[in-house]
């Protein structure tokens, strides 16, 4: 049996726009990474200090994926799992379901997606073109091409 993934409406981009509007993004990340079981990122972006965190549709190409099973990715990611994961998405996708935005940091290497490499392949493979992206940025030249890129 296929495990199928729900998000639930706390979880989506809307929710993640209301929580911007107040003042709130940062702890509603922190609640949907531990809900997730990543406490390591979880504690890692309450740790680190951003200069902005900001939530905005952007190019899908704009960003860096980190994870897959590519040899450049940082977390290389055996293939059979990598597109077990993103065939399900894929198909949320194409459903029109909501999926969680992006999360995006500079604090290792520019652009980095640090949670939703899987959901941006997906996308990706949709001809989708831009998402909604959680930003944790502190490099002026990163918080300028972010900016640049906001319609």
């Amino acid at each position: 049996m296929k495990h199928k993934r729900v998000v639930t409406k706390k979880y989506t981009t809307q929710a993640a726009i209301l929580a911007k509007k107040k003042g709130v993004l940062r702890e509603w990340v922190q609640e949907f990474l531990l809900s997730e079981g990543n406490e390591g990122l979880a504690r890692a972006l309450r740790d680190e200090e951003a200069t902005m965190i900001e939530i905005a549709e952007v190019p899908l190409s704009l960003l860096r994926k980190i994870d897959g099973p590519e040899e450049k990715p940082h977390e290389r990611q055996p293939l059979g799992k990598w597109e077990e994961r993103v065939s399900r998405l894929e198909e949320v996708v194409k459903n029109g379901e909501p999926l969680p935005p992006l999360i995006v940091t500079d604090f290792w290497k520019p652009l980095e997606i640090v949670d939703g490499n899987h959901r941006h392949e997906a996308m990706t493979r949709n001809g989708v073109e831009r998402y909604w992206t959680i930003f944790f940025l502190r490099d002026p030249h990163h918080l300028k091409l972010v900016r640049d890129h906001i319609e």
